[in-house]
């Protein structure tokens, strides 16, 4: 994959924040670490990775590059994913240099200091490259001299981890023979680095990343990126998608797709106006005759042919450019149904096909009565259709199909049978679209001759391919855990509702597997999760649910860590000694919490033990299980429903009268 991006990096003063202190930040293949400002030129900058076993290990040693070469070879060392999806700046390694050794730290190379390629180049980065397990990496970062080493901190960073929601909009588009421009407007100038361009041929869908120029622009008083691809063709008709990416390559969402017609003169395009295919019965054969806008560039027709709408076609004839017509007798029978559609070639490739046109021969004997008994039953994406024929002249079937309730009916099948009773299987394409399905069967008989179509039956479809939820979002609120997610039902009316999926973890280890714990209406796209427990941490995943029982793929996970919540601690202990007893009094804190309070006891010589556990709103206690001379040491700690004690203050001391 070339590199095909160009970032204006004046535009992007923030793109990461790695500005003042330790930062980390995934990207698709790793994880970025920023060390700190300072070039480390009197000292170097130790990288430590905490293994499965708990210890650090060092993975990276930075030092500044001592000349321009060095720093030439840092940036050509960097990923090959970076270098993949965006230019890496090596012709100007030399003012990289003199722009760093005017100060002791990166502000000197002014808008490169928040580039992370350049920041790794001069020794303040690092990239852990090649990571492709899930998890949550931790490091240790230190500054070492000649005597001495300095622990900067340790950082936690989530991978895959991918925060960034930068989008792009198309604003409009220029074809210019030899090159076609694009506008996008950027909904996150602070974040986007870069566009990605994916192009494919109209109606391929093969899309590929191509090599485009980036640049940025005012339109209307608003910033967008102005995009240009070079590597067209005049005639060509193109299918554009335009991705943004942030500073270390973490795509956004895509734009919409566009398709441009890269001609001058709209009249250069030759347009199929008109496809008529005709059978002749007496001929028996098959009239094809066809009009064109215009021949410009044409260089020849082909004429595709099949038995079965949804079926293999075989190319039946290779036309030149001056013909208009066709007569098809090859292997033409009675009553059988063909379907034709034409490409139209010329210099820069084939035109999009024509629509699939039926034709039949019709013989002599009537045919009055159509298949009875129709049942349509959908499973996955398979239509199976069970009829029967009351015609005992009945020498095949055809099968018909139209969208929705009244939709028109269209032939997409005809085949032949030896008894009364028969069977069809229609598999429906995958699609993010709900669908309404008509179909209807008619025979035809031993004369050829095709009966009026049987009554219509539906299926519901939801397409298949139901849309995962977008933008989960997952908040702590008091005691609850709040979820929301995006509204799929407006994109899939097909949907029922949404289960969500949950998983417990504890000190970064799984305590409860992903499971589900509610389902939704299709009206509600949120949840509030009050099954939760101080101190753990939860993962969330929502999946579509569709009518059918259906689902989606999960939707990426999003976590919320709940903070431990100790009861609070009593106030104002304190102990009076009596002749046989000691009397303990407190003030109880305003937590509703609170479920009891407990005693403590120890003495210089054993350790300590619960003496007593009271009800919640007790504020003294008597022990009259002391010993005169005794010293004794007192702890009066509350307890929350969960068995929770409060944070401990210091022991009241007190010695038992002889």
């Amino acid at each position: 994959m070339k590199r095909i991006i160009l970032i204006i990096a004046v535009l992007l003063p923030s793109i990461l924040g790695f500005a003042q202190s330790l930062e980390s930040k995934a990207y698709p293949t790793g994880i970025y670490i920023f060390c700190g400002r300072e070039i480390p030129r009197n000292f170097h900058y130790l990288i430590e990775k905490k293994s499965a076993t708990g210890e650090y290990d060092t993975v990276a040693v930075l030092r500044a590059p001592q000349n321009a070469i060095a720093l030439r070879a840092n940036l050509l060392n960097l990923p090959d994913y970076l270098q993949a999806i965006m230019p890496i700046p090596t012709e100007l390694a030399e003012h990289f240099l003199k722009r760093a050794n005017l100060s002791p730290n990166i502000d000197s190379l002014h808008a490169y200091k928040y580039d992370p390629k350049i920041l790794a180049a001069i020794g303040c980065g690092w990239f852990d490259d090649g990571i492709s397990t899930e998890g949550t990496y931790h490091y240790r970062i230190s500054k070492v001299y000649r005597t001495d080493a300095v622990v900067l901190g340790e950082l936690s960073q989530p991978f895959p981890e991918n925060g960034f929601r930068g989008k792009l909009t198309t604003v409009r588009f220029e074809p210019a023979i030899t090159h076609i421009t694009l506008n996008y407007r950027v909904s996150d100038n602070s974040q986007t680095s870069g566009v990605a361009l994916f192009r494919s041929r109209f109606m391929e869908k093969d899309y590929q990343i191509v090599p485009a120029e980036t640049s940025y622009a005012s339109l209307s008083g608003e910033m967008v990126a102005v995009v240009r691809d070079e590597s067209v063709a005049k005639g060509m008709t193109y299918s554009y998608v335009a991705v943004p990416f942030d500073a270390l390559g973490n795509f956004g969402i895509a734009s919409d797709t566009i398709n441009v017609y890269n001609f001058n003169n709209m009249s250069d395009i030759g347009i199929l106006e008109e496809f008529n295919v005709v059978a002749d019965k007496e001929k028996k054969g098959v009239h094809l005759n066809w009009k064109m806008t215009s021949d410009f560039y044409i260089h020849s027709y082909e004429i595709y042919r099949s038995k079965d709408y949804d079926g293999e076609y075989q190319r039946v004839v290779t036309l030149p450019a001056d013909a208009d017509s066709f007569f098809d007798e090859v292997q033409i029978d009675y009553g059988d149904a063909y379907f034709y559609y034409m490409v139209v070639s010329n210099g820069y490739g084939a035109n999009l096909p024509s629509a699939r046109t039926p034709v039949i021969l019709e013989g002599d004997r009537e045919n009055f009565m159509p298949p009875q008994n129709l049942v349509a039953t959908l499973t996955d994406n398979v239509v199976q259709l069970s009829f029967a024929s009351v015609d005992p002249n009945t020498k095949g079937y055809q099968i018909f199909r139209g969208e929705g309730y009244l939709g028109e009916l269209s032939l997409i099948a005809s085949f032949s049978t030896f008894d009364g009773f028969a069977e069809y299987y229609d598999t429906l394409a995958l699609s993010v679209k709900p669908t309404i399905y008509s179909y209807a069967v008619a025979d035809v008989n031993s004369s050829f001759k095709v009966s009026p179509l049987s009554e219509r039956v539906t299926v519901q479809y939801s397409g298949g391919l139901l849309p995962i939820p977008a933008n989960v979002i997952a908040q702590l609120r008091d005691n609850e855990i709040f979820i929301v997610w995006d509204d799929m039902h407006n994109q899939n009316a097909f949907i029922s509702g949404y289960n969500v999926w949950r998983t417990a973890l504890e000190n970064d280890k799984t305590i409860e597997e992903a499971k589900i714990i509610a389902t939704t209406n299709h009206n509600e796209n949120a949840y509030f999760d009050k099954e939760i427990i101080p101190g753990k941490h939860y993962r969330y995943e929502i999946e579509s649910v569709a009518l059918d029982g259906e689902t989606s793929s999960r939707s990426l996970h999003v976590g919320v860590i709940v903070p431990q919540q100790l009861p609070l601690s009593p106030s104002q202990v304190t102990a009076f000694p009596t002749d046989n007893s000691v009397i303990l009094r407190w003030d109880n804190p305003f937590d509703e919490s609170i479920q009891s309070v407990r005693i403590y006891r120890a003495t210089l010589n054993a350790k300590e033990t619960m003496l007593k556990e009271l009800p919640a709103d007790n504020n003294t206690y008597e022990d009259k299980t002391v010993k005169k001379g005794e010293q004794y040491f007192y702890n009066v700690v509350t307890v929350n429903k969960r068995g929770e004690e409060c944070k401990r203050d210091e022991p009241v001391g007190v010695r038992v009268r002889k």
